[in-house]
C-alpha cells in the first residue's frame, strides 16, 4: 500500500511525539517513586536532629569566631548531629527548595540526603562531595548526585536542580573569616584564620 509523503511525515511526527511523551512520563515516575534513602552515618553515634544540637553548633561556631576576631587562629569540631540539626534549622528559617536533610561525614568527603522541590513535585536526593569555606559564602563541591530512581543518562537536569537548590541556601550564609574543612568519620574539623 502506497502512502502519500504527507502521511509518512505525519506518522513519523506522531511516533516521535508518542515516544517523547512516554519518555517524559517514565522519567517523571522514576524521579518521584522512591530514590536514595538516608545516608549512613560516618561515625559510631546515630544522627540526632534536634534543637539542642543546633544550639551546640552555634555555641561552638560563635566561640571560634570570638577567638578569630581576637586575631588568633582557632578550630572547632562539629558532629554529624550538630551539622544536621543546624542545617535543618537554617532550612526552616530561610526556606528554599530543599526539605529536611541528614548530613553524614566520612574520611575526606560527606553526603547529604533529603528532599528537593522540583517544578513537578518533590524528589528524594543524595549528594556527595565536600564544601569549601574559604570565600564569602560556602561552596558545595559535588562528586555525585542521585535523584529519585532516575538513571544516569537523563540525570543532568535533576542534578542541576539539586546543585542549584543547595548552593542557593549556602549563598545565604556569610563567612567572616577564612576556614578550612577536614572531614573525618562522623565529624568535621573547621579551622579558621583571622
Amino acid at each position: 500500500m502506497f502512502r502519500s509523503p504527507l502521511g509518512v511525515i505525519l506518522s513519523l511526527i506522531s511516533t516521535v511525539l508518542v515516544v517523547l511523551v512516554a519518555f517524559v512520563v517514565i522519567t517523571g515516575i522514576l524521579a518521584f517513586s522512591g530514590g536514595p534513602g538516608a545516608c549512613t552515618p560516618g561515625g559510631t553515634a546515630p544522627i540526632e536532629d534536634n534543637d539542642a544540637n543546633a544550639v551546640a553548633f552555634d555555641a561552638k561556631w560563635d566561640q571560634m569566631d570570638v577567638v578569630l576576631n581576637g586575631g588568633a587562629p582557632a578550630f572547632v569540631t562539629l558532629t554529624e548531629s550538630e551539622i544536621t540539626s543546624r542545617a535543618n534549622q537554617f532550612i526552616k528559617e530561610k526556606g528554599g527548595d530543599i526539605g529536611t536533610v541528614q548530613v553524614c561525614i566520612y574520611s575526606g568527603s560527606g553526603a547529604t540526603t533529603g528532599e528537593v522541590d522540583l517544578p513537578v513535585g518533590n524528589a528524594k536526593f543524595k549528594a556527595t562531595g565536600t564544601v569549601s569555606l574559604d570565600g564569602p559564602h560556602p561552596v558545595a563541591e559535588f562528586d555525585d548526585i542521585e535523584v529519585g530512581n532516575i538513571p544516569g543518562v537523563v540525570m543532568d537536569p535533576f542534578e542541576s536542580a539539586v546543585e542549584d537548590a543547595i548552593q542557593e541556601l549556602l549563598n545565604d550564609i556569610d563567612l567572616t573569616h577564612t576556614y578550612t574543612v577536614e572531614l573525618q568519620p562522623g565529624q568535621a574539623v573547621i579551622s579558621g584564620t583571622p
